[in-house]
């Protein structure tokens, strides 16, 4: 019986969770900018998004937001999205920058990598959803 109330919880948890996050709490995305180049690759990138409907409508709703990252610290410790990891010839690396990490975040990432907070608690769920789709998560320190 504590087994299926720990499940209801855990559940309830991250549909909370989702439902709080979607609407209250922006994705912030740092990006470096040092250069014209940098600034060229952060555009290509932008290009790249809009193609999805859904950043799209983030984009234009505030709940994606792009902040300069003015520290000359290195990309795996400040979460940042560097724009010279996109070029045209690459993809670039999804991070979510969230404290729970649920479903509907993996759902919306494509195969490959996803980064996220080394402190970020992952879903049961959001793990069979990576593992279903062939996402490794990896962890960066923050």
């Amino acid at each position: 019986m504590s087994a299926l109330r720990e499940e209801i919880r855990t559940i309830l948890r991250e549909e909370l969770a989702s439902v709080i996050d979607a609407r209250m709490l922006p994705d912030i995305q740092r990006i470096k900018i040092e250069n014209s180049h940098d600034l060229n690759a952060f555009a290509r990138l932008i290009l790249e998004k809009m193609s999805n409907p859904k950043f799209v409508e983030q984009l234009n709703s505030g709940q994606v937001m792009f902040e300069l990252d003015d520290q000359s610290t290195s990309y795996h410790k400040v979460h940042t999205i560097p724009a010279s990891v996109a070029k045209r010839t690459q993809k670039s690396v999804p991070t979510i920058n969230k404290n729970l990490i649920t479903e509907a975040d993996i759902a919306d990432v494509s195969a490959g990598t996803v980064l996220v907070p080394r402190s970020a608690r992952i879903t049961p769920l959001a793990k069979d959803e990576a593992k279903r789709k062939g996402v490794r998560i990896e962890r960066t320190d923050s």
